[in-house]
Parts: structure tokens; sequence; C-alpha cells
């Protein structure tokens, strides 16, 4: 599904932060940053995207509430969507991390007028990837900057920002929708039945915007698999997964496009993998029990897979390097090479840590099922028949334990406790069993 033309009027379910800015923007009190904090894919950095084309539109119109909003139809609004337009730069993480030269680039852009728009608008996503040098290089910008001058930082964690940057800040906030309310706008928006925006949201974890591009592809809807044939298809799909990527990485005309690739967030929301993942997940939690030898086999299989995928995906970033040397010195080619190895590991990482989450997300399902009985609290609404038996089946005390065993566990893999120790554990207290 196309997203669109960036206008307030087609991101949905954050009237509050809309109003906040275009309020902002009609009283001409435009703040010189704001900090857009909020959970995963819930239209943040679209809306930085957004205020960005409105306040450099040469053609602004007003939404269905008479408030100001982008024509989205203007070269300009065509080129802050495209990422081309000169006075709107984007600062993302190169590697792990946002460094303190990309800042002090970014400073230099700061001290120029703008070329084409009315504004310099520097977006930086996500900023709470900044580490402490580029921190502080941001607060010494941030107090000196000139007028017509707009940051906007894009996080999930506020926490993890300075407390000074934050307080030179607006703070605007966007909340994550109800999964009802979620679910009824995916169906409206893309046409699909109500059944079809359940299964998309599910998937996802309850990110509305993965959620939203997923609805109208094919692959959401499937039916249930057995718990043996939901592991093999899982493991081959986590083969096809590392397959899609290499094909991105041998596309990259250059080495920043390869290192985008990697960290693209839309790339870990690869279709058959979201759903082979989750009818393992239900398999798992459904089995009466589970083979004493299950836990330690299935580790070994599921990390070997992962490596494996990780080593043909550095395989190839060889050969995107061996082509693509001769245009980089040597000091940028070292520190591009050094920021492709966190990227893959993070990557593959990423689908262990998905797993256990898709884990906990079901437990919560039968938490809030057994407690409430109400099934508009259901992330899996689309598999309700299944969290009811379950929810019957083990009952409150054991949800509860579900759901500490499984963050426990999340949190322990980002303390890099192997990880191998971490998922047989796991499986080993679950499957039949009260964890």
């Amino acid at each position: 599904m196309k997203s669109g033309p960036l206008r307030f009027a087609t991101l949905h379910l954050q009237q509050e932060p809309i109003r906040l800015l275009t309020a902002s923007l009609a009283k001409g009190r435009i703040a010189q940053s704001y900090i857009f904090v909020g959970a995963r894919s819930v239209g943040k950095t679209r809306a930085a995207k957004t205020f960005a084309a409105l306040l450099q539109c040469l053609e602004p119109t007003t939404g269905p509430s008479g408030a100001p909003d982008a024509c989205g139809r203007c070269l300009s609004c065509k080129r802050v969507a495209a990422g081309s337009h000169p006075d709107v730069t984007f600062l993302r993480p190169l590697g792990t991390e946002i460094r303190v030269g990309q800042v002090r680039q970014m400073q230099e852009l700061a001290l120029l007028h703008p070329y084409l728009g009315k504004w310099r608008i520097f977006i930086i996503d996500p900023a709470d990837r900044l580490n402490e040098s580029s921190s502080n290089s941001l607060l010494k910008i941030l107090e000196e900057a000139p007028e017509r001058v707009v940051f906007i930082l894009v996080a999930e964690q506020l926490e993890h920002m300075l407390p000074t940057i934050r307080s030179r800040a607006e703070i605007v906030t966007f909340h994550h929708p109800s999964h009802r309310s979620a679910r009824e706008v995916i169906a409206q928006a893309t046409g699909v039945s109500a059944t079809t925006a359940a299964c998309a949201y599910a998937l996802t974890g309850g990110a509305f915007g993965a959620a939203l591009a997923l609805a109208g592809q094919e692959a959401v809807a499937a039916d249930p698999l057995p718990l043996r044939e939901a592991q093999v298809r899982f493991l081959e799909d986590l083969d096809r997964f590392a397959e899609h990527v290499q094909a991105g990485l041998q596309e990259a005309p250059s080495l920043e496009a390869a290192l985008a690739a990697l960290e693209n967030p839309e790339l870990p929301s690869f279709p058959p993998l979201l759903v082979s993942r989750r009818a393992l997940v239900r398999g798992l939690l459904l089995a009466e029990s589970l083979p004493a030898a299950f836990p330690v086999l299935f580790a070994r299989v599921f990390l070997d897979t992962l490596d494996r995928g990780r080593r043909g995906v550095e395989k190839v970033l060889d050969g995107v390097i061996a082509r693509q040397k001769a245009a980089y010195a040597s000091e940028i080619l070292k520190d591009m090479d050094k920021q492709f190895g966190p990227a893959v590991q993070a990557l593959f990482q990423g689908q262990l840590t998905a797993f256990l989450e898709c884990l906990r997300q079901w437990y919560e399902d039968i938490f809030h099922f057994a407690h409430t009985g109400d099934e508009s609290w259901l992330l899996n609404l689309d598999r309700k028949e299944d969290i009811m038996a379950l929810s019957l089946g083990r009952g409150l005390g054991a949800a509860e334990s579900g759901i500490r065993l499984l963050s426990r566990s999340l949190e322990l893999l980002s303390r890099h406790v192997q990880p191998g120790l971490v998922l047989e554990h796991v499986l080993t207290s679950i499957g039949g069993n009260a964890p």
C-alpha cells in the first residue's frame, strides 16, 4: 500500500499531536526544536516529514478541521517526501549510533540560509541513538542556532536523551492507539475485511504503521499449521529472510545505500516470516507437551539458522565493499566497514528478540482475557478461540508467570547473555506445562 502525499489529513489516530503542531504554525509560534516521542510505528517519522513539508509548502491548504496542512502536490512537498529537498536534512545512525561528526556537519549546514524553502529543517531519527559526544555537540547547536532553523528529534525513549536537550525542546507525544481503533482504521484505509485487518495488526505486534502497509498483501491470511509443520516453515522462512536481505544488498549502488538497506525499519517485517513465526508460537503454546530434548535441539537449530543467514549476508557485503572500495578514501572505507558488523548482528539478533516478543504478546493476551474476559483487549483477535482455550487451560497465574519469564528473558538478551541458554530456558518452560 502506498503511503500517499505528506499531509496531516492522511496521518491516522494522532489528532492531538497534529492539533499542537498546526496550532503553533497558525499562531506563528514555531519552536526551534521539537521532540516527537512515542512507540514504534505510531506515525512519528511521518509526522516529522509532514510538518517539514507544511513548513516548506508552496501552496499550503487547510485540513478538514480548518487547520493548516501541506498540499502534498507542490514541488517542495514532493521533494520532502522523496528526501531530496535541499533545506530538509535527515540525520540517521551510522551503524548503531549517530556520531559527533554527523552532528558537526549538521552544524555547518545550520549556519547557511535556506536555499529553496523558508526554513532549514533537520530531522534526527532516531534521536535516542545519539551517543554522549554527539548529544553534547547537538546541545551546543541548540544553544547557538540561528533563526529560521528547526530541529525535529524523533525518539521512542525520551529518557535516553540528555535532560538539557529535553528542556530546550517542545515535546510532542504520540500515543499508541487502542487495538480496536487501530484495526478499524486499517480496515477502512485499506479496504480489507475486519479479519484481515486484525491479522495484519497482530502479525506486526500491534505496530500500526507496519500493519497498515502489510494489510493489503496476500501473505497476511494463513491457516493455522500443526506444530511440526510450523517449526519447519519458520526455519525455512528464516533462510528466505536472509536471502531477501542479500538480494537487497546486491542491488545497493553505494556503501551508504547498503548500510541503509540493512537498517531499513521495514526490513524485519518480512511477511512470510511474520506469518510462520506466529504459527510456531501458537503451536508451542497449544501443545500439550514437548519432547524433553526439544528445547536444546530447537534452540541449536534456530541459532544455527540465524548464524548461517548472518554469514551469508556478510559474504555478500564483502563483495559489495570490494566493488565499491575504489570510490572511497581509505579512512572512510574503514569507518564504513566497522558499521556493517553491528548492523548485521543487530538484524539477526532481532529475529530472536522478535520470537520472544511474540511469545510475550500471546501471554499478555491470555492474561487479559483471563482477567477481564474482554476480547477487545486482545492483540491476536483473529486467534481469539486459541486465546480463550489457553486462558481456560492455564489460568491467570500461569499467564502472569509467562509474562515475567519472557520479560526477564528479553532483558537478559539485551545484556548479551548467551542466547542459546536464554532460548532453552524459555522453551523448557512452555508447551503445556505452567511456566
